[in-house]
C-alpha cells in the first residue's frame, strides 16, 4: 500500500518526526532509508529532547504501530506493523548503526519486531536477547549471502516481506528461496515460524541455511525441507487457539 504524503499525514497525526506521536500515543512511524537504512527494524534516533521521549515513549508502549518508508516524492510504502522491543545506547551499537549520518549526534538505536507472526518470547534457556538476536541475523545474512554470491547467484532481500524466506538467490540455473537463521552457537538450535515452514512445504527451491558461530567464525548448514524433517525435532512451542 502507498499513501501520499497528505494521506500520511491523516494515518499518523502529521507532524514532521519520523515518530509519530498524538496525545502522547504514538501513531505510526514515517521512516527514510537514506537515514536508516535497516529500517524498520532497527532506528537509529537523534538526540533532540522531542525524539528521544518518543523514542522511550513507542518502546514503553509495547504495542505495534504501522511503518511506512519514504519510496519517492509524495510516496511512503507501508511495511506492516512493527513494534519496539529494545534501545541500546552504548557507543559500540551507536557506532554500528549510525556510520551513514556522520556529523549528527545519535543518542540511541530502537530495534523493532514485525507484528506479522504471533508474538512468542522466549526467556532464559540459553537465548539471547532482542538487540544480540538482531547482531546474530545481521551476522548470518552476510554469510550466507557471501556464500551464495561465491556459488555465483544474485542475492535480493526479501526479509521485510513476510514470504516465508529472507533471500531470493537467482542463477542462471536455479533460483532459491533461502531462510536464514543465525547462533552463536556450535551446533544447530533455531526457529520456524508458521510461514516459514508453510513455505518450505509448498515451495520444492525452498532452502534453509543456518550459521552456527554466527559472530565469530560462521559455520554454514544447508537444508531442503525433507532434511530438515530428518535432522531435527520439530517441536511445538506454544500454540494459538481461536473459538471454535
Amino acid at each position: 500500500m502507498i499513501l501520499t504524503t497528505q494521506q500520511l499525514a491523516k494515518a499518523t497525526a502529521g507532524g514532521d518526526d519520523y515518530i509519530r506521536t498524538l496525545g502522547n500515543k504514538v501513531l505510526g512511524l514515517a521512516l527514510r532509508l537514506d537515514l536508516n537504512p535497516e529500517a524498520p527494524e532497527i532506528i537509529a534516533f537523534g538526540d533532540g529532547p522531542r525524539i528521544v521521549s518518543r523514542a522511550k515513549l513507542l518502546l514503553a508502549a509495547g504495542v505495534a504501530v504501522p511503518a511506512y518508508v519514504k519510496r519517492d516524492v509524495n510516496a511512503w510504502e507501508y511495511l506492516g506493523d512493527y513494534r519496539a522491543t529494545a534501545i541500546r545506547s552504548d557507543a559500540q551499537t551507536i557506532e554500528r548503526y549510525s556510520a551513514n549520518r556522520e556529523g549528527e549526534r545519535i543518542a540511541g538505536v530502537l530495534f523493532l519486531e514485525s507484528a506479522a507472526e504471533p508474538k512468542l518470547q522466549v526467556i532464559g534457556g540459553g537465548y539471547a536477547d532482542a538487540e544480540t538476536r538482531r547482531e546474530i541475523e545481521l551476522a548470518a545474512i552476510d554469510a550466507v549471502t557471501k556464500e551464495l554470491e561465491h556459488r555465483g547467484f544474485e542475492v535480493h532481500d526479501r526479509q521485510r516481506e513476510n514470504r516465508g524466506y529472507d533471500l531470493l538467490a537467482v542463477s542462471m540455473h536455479e533460483t532459491l528461496m533461502v531462510e536464514v537463521k543465525g547462533t552463536d552457537a556450535p551446533l544447530p538450535r533455531f526457529f520456524l515460524t508458521r510461514n516459514e515452514w508453510n513455505c518450505a512445504q509448498a515451495q520444492r527451491s525452498w532452502r534453509l541455511f543456518v550459521v552456527c558461530k554466527a559472530r565469530s567464525t560462521p559455520e554454514l548448514h544447508e537444508y531442503t525441507e525433507s532434511q530438515v524433517k530428518q535432522s531435527f525435532v520439530l517441536e511445538p512451542l506454544a500454540w494459538e487457539c481461536t473459538q471454535r
